[in-house]
């Protein structure tokens, strides 16, 4: 049946909409409306973004960085996690172009090094790690580029050169052909090294010679004219002569190999050690003349670095001809360049601009020279060839290298021992003052020693063709033993400044110091481990390759400088004495183990895990997206006490140096003396309404710990406030202060203590449950309270465990320490805690028991860990580095 519809209603009888109707769809609008470009360059001002870029062909692995792309101003740019380098002396541990503080502090010296850089030719070229980084903010800790550089770092690579046998035939040929190099004697070969140096020195204007001088040098007393026109338009350019250098130094098996980090420390010990490989059927004679004897490891040297120079002083012409305007280079011309140009080459290169602005070479008179044997140095009988009496050639023995700024450096050495608090301190200073430190006049044979490991025994050749089974490296230390005197080629490579770029210089700073400190010697012995530590008079002195140390850097009284920690913790067991600790690594995580490459390699996977956006389109971010990490502490009140370091003796406590075969030290003896502990830490806790608990903690595993990088937090992180937005901030919470955290990122923060309260044998993906049930009795061992993110999105970055090592009593953003060298607060002066932008936290005597003890249990347990502390960056930059790095835990401390 249809019934009628109803009349429509009257006009103007329609209710009139309501305000709130008509303003539902504007909210709905605003909420699903993606975020623009430029909200999130806002949001996300002042936050660390992280890379990984590959600089060009033939430059190895990728280069790891952080920027603030999304920033302008400079005192969000500056911001770094490492400390500056102090001291102009040890400038040269790295490649990288950097400024020191004595130099930033004057301006004088500030313009002079400038001076310096321009005409200057820059080889595309560095140490691995980056040594910059390798001192993070944090005591005991390195910097991003370090961490993932550690993976790719140097002294993993391994010489792929000859036989000795195989290297002499190679330098007959080399040097009895008509081709390349022409035969040159030592007299020629000094005068010649005197005249690039006086040349390189004395010309204001960089060596500024006619194209045709020095074409005519080079091809009449050094090289032979090359037997074919590379260049038609201009036969005689420095394009020309730069090619003819670079080939005969890409010789292979022919020159020492600096890329490799034994020979770079080894440098100076062949020219004040002695020459270990010398066989008479090797001498050849030119025109009834003996011009080199192919074992001499010092002739190859100075012809190498000669060479080198060479071919330095006619880049720096390139340089300065390209930078007045004179002269442009095709790109095929660089091409060519760079793939001719080996690594070898290239570190030849870095060598010969340290030997011309370090070294002096003086001429000695025969009636002048004297007989007498200076001893080898304190590492003098490590794995070389200790105790090889062996004749070097005579006129490269009529000369004496000089340091050109030995003042530099002694005070240099003086720097380093205030740091680390030297017990004799002021008898160093006496010995500076009264200027009786200085390099050996003698340069003749002594026994050989290098702080470095490499096959010993069957061969004591220059190029060993063995190496051991286990890589020493930043990633896997060994035991490396050597013999201490009071004076030898160590102190001599330092005070020379004749030092290439990489861990070497901190060998030789200890070295030195330790060679001019008698007393030390003597209560220490002989015997020493680079990679290791020592206790001596009330300190203890650790090696930060040695997980102790990085450990100990965190506690109250530490110090660190140059890859040495000092601290004022003895551990209980040994007496003065030199110590190996025994460590496993650090177990892969499950996500690493599928590729055989390090992480480095992996850039795509760095920056995507690393990303602000979590690996999002930027089209597509909503403001729902975000949450905002909380750094609320749900532990109550608690104090950590440090009660001893104990140090256990191992079943096989004495070890020589782990080489395949024994080293001249371990065949004199049958076995080194350095006794190998494994470590151990008790603390004792005490938390608000519990009894006092004992901690111990075994130092088990060889882990390294990031200082988190600084970052500035935003003001406007309300452009994310919306009431759909996933914010674990409250209402009643203090004011956000940091960075939104993409939904991509996932964590769990657990406290300190229910960490403490599993086993260490707990898997860690039980650790990263939203609520982890604790194994203890809860009247014994409570679980506070976890804060835990899910995964809501496809992402495959692995969640990350935040140790929270903060409670309810500690201020949200409390007096920091950063690089300055003094306390400063980091609060406004309001009180609100927020760090004020630009604003530089410096890094002071901060330290404390609990920084020590959340580091020994990541030591305990096989974890890599960032160090994050309130004020200086935010959990969620923190989170997002962790991501980036591919490490799991992230210990935030106020």
């Amino acid at each position: 049946m249809n019934k009628p519809l109803p009349p429509p209603p009257p006009p103007g009888s329609e209710p009139e909409p309501t305000a709130s109707v008509g303003k539902n769809p504007v909210k709905l609008d605003r909420i699903i409306s993606p975020l623009s470009q430029a909200d999130l360059y806002k949001i996300f001002s002042g936050a660390p973004q992280f890379f990984a870029r590959t600089e060009g062909h033939h430059t190895g692995a990728p280069h790891p960085s952080v920027a603030f792309p999304w920033d302008s101003e400079l005192h969000i740019r500056d911001l770094c996690d490492h400390v500056q380098i102090q001291d102009e002396a040890w400038g040269c541990v790295t490649a990288w172009p950097h400024i020191t503080v004595q130099v930033s502090k004057n301006p004088e010296a500030k313009k002079e090094h400038c001076e310096r850089q321009r005409a200057h030719f820059l080889p595309r070229c560095r140490e691995r790690p980056n040594m910059l980084s390798m001192q993070g903010t944090e005591r005991g800790t390195v910097g991003y580029q370090a961490a993932l550089e550690i993976g790719v770092a140097d002294a993993l690579e391994i010489a792929d050169g000859g036989s000795p046998d195989e290297i002499s035939e190679h330098r007959k040929k080399f040097l009895n052909g008509k081709d390349g190099l022409r035969p040159i004697t030592d007299a020629t070969l000094i005068d010649q090294l005197i005249s690039v140096s006086e040349v390189y020195q004395e010309d204001p204007l960089k060596h500024r010679r006619p194209t045709l001088q020095m074409y005519t040098e080079l091809f009449t007393q050094i090289l032979f004219p090359p037997s074919r026109v590379t260049d038609s338009n201009d036969p005689y350019s420095l394009q020309v002569q730069v090619e003819s250098l670079v080939q005969v130094l890409a010789t292979p098996l022919i020159w020492v190999d600096f890329s490799l980090v034994e020979w770079r420390i080894r440098l100076g010990h062949i020219l004040w050690g002695s020459s270990s490989d010398v066989l008479p059927e090797d001498e050849i004679t030119v025109n009834n003349e003996v011009v080199h004897e192919p074992g001499t490891q010092k002739y190859w040297l100075l012809l190498q670095i000669l060479l080198s120079c060479e071919l330095l002083v006619r880049l720096d012409m390139i340089s300065r001809n390209i930078d007045h305007g004179l002269a442009a280079v095709k790109p095929a011309e660089i091409r060519r360049f760079e793939q001719h140009a080996t690594a070898n080459v290239k570190w030849s290169m870095l060598l010969a601009r340290t030997w011309l602005e370090s070294i002096r070479i003086e001429k000695i008179n025969s009636e002048d020279e004297t007989a007498e044997k200076k001893p080898a140095g304190w590492l003098a009988t490590l794995t070389g060839t200790g105790g090889a009496a062996t004749t070097i050639s005579q006129g490269l023995n009529k000369v004496q290298f000089h340091g050109r700024h030995q003042a530099q450096q002694l005070a240099g050495l003086v720097h380093f021992a205030q740091k680390l608090g030297w017990p004799d301190l002021d008898n160093l200073k006496a010995k500076v003052t009264a200027n009786t430190i200085s390099i050996s006049d003698s340069v003749a044979s002594t026994p050989a020693g290098t702080p470095m490991t490499m096959a010993t025994g069957r061969s004591s050749s220059y190029f060993a063709y063995r190496r051991p089974k286990i890589k020493r490296g930043l990633s896997s230390h060994k035991n490396v033993q050597a013999i201490i005197h009071p004076a030898g080629w160590l102190s001599n490579s330092y005070i020379s400044g004749l030092i290439l770029p990489g861990e070497g210089l901190s060998h030789f700073l200890i070295s030195t110091l330790l060679e001019n400190d008698d007393a030390a010697v003597a209560r220490l012995g002989e015997e020493a481990n680079l990679y290791g530590g020592f206790i001596y008079g009330d300190k203890s002195f650790w090696s930060t390759a040695c997980i102790i140390g990085r450990v100990l850097a965190a506690g109250k009284g530490a110090s660190e400088c140059m890859g040495w920690i000092s601290s004022n913790i003895l551990p209980r067991g040994p007496g003065e004495e030199w110590v190996n600790i025994d460590v496993e690594p650090a177990p892969r995580d499950d996500s690493t183990k599928k590729s055989s490459k390090p992480r480095l390699w992996h850039k795509s996977v760095i920056e995507h895990a690393g990303s602000v956006l979590g690996g999002a389109d930027m089209s597509s971010i909503l403001p729902g997206d975000f949450l905002l990490p909380s750094d609320t502490s749900f532990q109550p009140s608690f104090s950590i006490t440090f009660e001893s370091l104990d140090l256990f003796s191992t079943a096989e406590s004495v070890h020589s140096t782990s080489v395949d075969e024994p080293s001249p030290l371990t065949d004199a003896s049958g076995e080194g003396k350095i006794q190998t502990y494994s470590a151990m830490m008790r603390f004792t806790s005490v938390a608000e309404g519990e009894e006092k608990k004992e901690v111990n903690v075994s130092l088990t595993h060889d882990v390294y710990f990031v200082t988190a990088h600084p970052c500035i937090p935003s003001p406007h992180t309300e452009i994310l406030k919306t009431p759909t937005s996933p914010s674990s901030v409250s209402s009643n919470s203090p004011k956000f202060l940091g960075h939104p955290l993409h939904k991509a990122y996932t964590y769990t923060k657990l406290p300190l203590l229910s960490l403490l309260s599993f086993p260490a044998i707990t898997p860690f993906s039980t650790l990263l449950s939203p609520a982890p049930a604790s194994p203890s009795s809860p009247s014994h061992s409570p679980t506070y309270l976890t804060d835990s993110t899910t995964h809501t999105t496809s992402s495959t970055i692995p969640k990350v465990l935040v140790i929270d090592c903060t409670d309810s009593s500690m201020l949200h953003f409390p007096v920091v320490a950063g690089l300055g060298g003094s306390e400063t607060s980091s609060m406004r002066s309001g009180g609100s805690g927020e760090i004020a932008r630009g604003e530089k936290p410096s890094r002071g005597k901060r330290g404390s028991d609990l920084e020590m003890l959340a580091r020994a249990v990541c030591a305990e347990r096989g974890w890599n860990a960032l160090i994050s502390r309130r004020g200086r960056g935010c959990l969620g930059c923190a989170v997002r580095e962790a991501g980036a790095l591919g490490w799991r835990v992230v210990v935030r401390i106020a």
